[in-house]
């Protein structure tokens, strides 16, 4: 099945960043991630290479991780990256300073097998940035959406509960409902969805930070 965001218009529309916010928000991430110079970087679900190629051009170590060859291709042009799935990672544990997740988490069924192996790959102290789709309520019926984004929102309650579980600190979040807005508004004039029942005022998008949590040794 193609993904939507995998959907020709869909790049036409939202260009290579392929999430709402764009380039702008990808930077605004980078930036508040501070991530030490030269530090080893994953783009996790890199997409067509956007961010991996921000990363790069900051002078970080960056290495992109999609599970699409199509758009896999295009990310080379930008920097290293390789194939491979989010729930089961071709990399060593503590191999990363830090990692970027930007519209991906909301793509998975289950958050655990993905944040497990993100927290996996991770050193502790790492920093974990993550842009997303969210539900503005608990309990969201993501009915009727499957293969998008917003199949997979959650609220912002339960991502945190998620974040937690799997070892991390939640320190900053702030929500942008205007870019969810216009990103829904131009997807439907281009004919990529159909226009959604409530959509904005059940969704919204944000941004977390999260810091890996050091194990502790009994």
């Amino acid at each position: 099945m193609t993904l939507t965001y995998e959907h020709p218009k869909w790049r036409e529309v939202m260009g290579e960043a392929l999430h709402p916010g764009g380039e702008a928000l990808s930077r605004r991430l980078i930036r508040l991630c501070d991530f030490p110079p030269g530090a080893r970087i994953l783009d996790a679900g890199c997409g067509m290479g956007a961010t991996l190629g921000l990363l790069v051009e900051e002078g970080f170590d960056a290495l992109g991780l999609d599970r699409s060859d199509d758009l896999l291709s295009k990310a080379k042009q930008k920097g290293p990256a390789v194939h491979g799935n989010l729930r089961d990672m071709p990399f060593e544990d503590g191999s990363f300073d830090g990692a970027i997740c930007e519209c991906v988490l909301s793509q998975q069924k289950k958050l655990s097998p993905a944040l497990s192996e993100v927290a996996r790959v991770l050193k502790d102290g790492g920093i974990l940035g993550v842009t997303d789709i969210f539900a503005v309520n608990r309990g969201y019926d993501s009915q009727g959406r499957d293969g998008s984004c917003a199949s997979g929102a959650r609220s912002v309650l339960e991502m945190n509960e998620a974040f937690t579980i799997h070892g991390f600190e939640v320190f900053f979040f702030e929500a942008y409902p205007k870019l969810l807005r216009e990103c829904t508004a131009q997807l439907i004039w281009a004919g990529i969805i159909e226009a959604p029942i409530k959509t904005c005022c059940s969704l919204s998008y944000g941004l977390w930070l999260c810091r890996k949590l050091a194990m502790k040794v009994h």
